[in-house]
């Protein structure tokens, strides 16, 4: 049995600059795995530069995807999408729609099929940006409006003052309880990522997302020590030698956070092994997107609710972010996202 795969273009009501460029529209797929009048879903939208395949490898690896016999538990699942390991959006694709089938076909939720308890809903911040210091703030000021009391902006791709300025402005528009999240996406380097962290100590950031390069793990564990700001491993995490290095359990932690992307991860069962090993050794959780579609926003909020700890703020609120011709990702009501 063969997924069904077709193509999925998403547009962004404008483009969302980050460090490693800009970011106008994704492209990827949806995918449908039905038998016996029942049906699963899911969706695959790369992004190479963030550490998962091509489309076109994307494209390839899910049309060539086959179920000998239809799943009958998680384990089945797990084993059968664990031959698209090297192309984690597709098997994130293909996992989702094989439990949402499972999930169906029993008549529950797919949380229910990870716990007997999960969160109904999850606390999720709100992604802002702007192209000035102005419109950056009023976009936090409309999202602290809109109930979120936590918000996450991109840095690293202008001038260090530039930003210092930004942040500044933003932290008194949201005020001193809305928590400040930080992602330089591997913008700067080690020297400049120590001298921003500790210039920005005053703006008490939450946690600062991948400050340094992904592979360098030495230089994540060193800023960890020598900064206020907790820090947090995304693009790193896509690397499974420095994940497993992370997850090592030393007595000199490398991160504080784990940021968990399931489509980077290969999906929910994998991410969800992460984070029961992160609670084990103490790191910090929460779960984010790619400016991913509806389904695949879905699915993260399954992990999120099942996570253990999970106290942080998710970053699956991005409905905001896409053209209206878009088809909808769920829409956060007063900082809550219902799974």
């Amino acid at each position: 049995m063969k997924l069904s795969v077709g193509r999925s273009t998403l547009k962004l009501k404008q483009p969302l600059e980050t460090a490693k460029g800009v970011i106008a529209e994704r492209f990827g797929f949806r995918v449908t795995f039905e038998t016996a009048g029942v049906t699963g879903r899911g969706e695959a939208f790369p992004l190479q530069a963030w550490g998962t395949e091509s489309v076109d490898e994307a494209d390839r690896a899910l049309s060539q995807f086959e179920v000998e016999k239809v799943p009958t538990s998680i384990d089945e699942i797990a084993e059968v999408t664990s031959r698209l390991e090297s192309t984690p959006t597709a098997r994130f694709a293909a996992e989702s729609a094989l439990l949402e089938y499972l999930a169906r076909s029993k008549k529950i939720s797919v949380a229910a099929l990870f716990a007997a308890t999960f969160k109904p809903e999850v606390t999720v911040s709100a992604l802002i940006a702007g192209d000035s210091a102005q419109a950056l703030t009023e976009a936090g000021a409309q999202a602290v409006k809109r109930g979120f009391r936590t918000v996450k902006t991109k840095v690293a791709r202008r001038p260090l003052s530039v930003d210092a300025q930004r942040l500044l402005a933003l932290r008194r528009a949201i005020g001193p309880d809305v928590a400040l999240r930080i992602d330089a996406n591997e913008g700067w380097s080690e020297a400049r990522a120590l001298s921003a962290l500790r210039g920005f100590e005053s703006l008490n950031i939450e946690v600062c997302e991948q400050p340094i390069r992904a592979s360098d793990v030495e230089g994540l564990r060193r800023l960890s020590w020598h900064v206020p700001t907790p820090i947090a491993a995304d693009e790193t995490l896509a690397i499974p030698d420095a994940r497993t290095h992370i997850l090592s359990g030393t007595s000199s932690p490398v991160v504080d956070v784990l940021v968990l992307k399931p489509a980077v991860l290969g999906g929910i069962i994998p991410a969800l092994k992460l984070a029961e090993r992160a609670a084990q050794i103490g790191l910090r959780c929460y779960v984010t997107t790619m400016l991913d579609g509806p389904i695949a926003c879905a699915a993260a909020a399954t992990l999120a609710a099942v996570i253990p700890g999970g106290d942080m703020a998710h970053g699956l609120a991005t409905e905001e972010h896409f053209d209206p011709s878009t088809e909808s990702v769920p829409a956060a009501v007063n900082g809550k996202l219902r799974v």
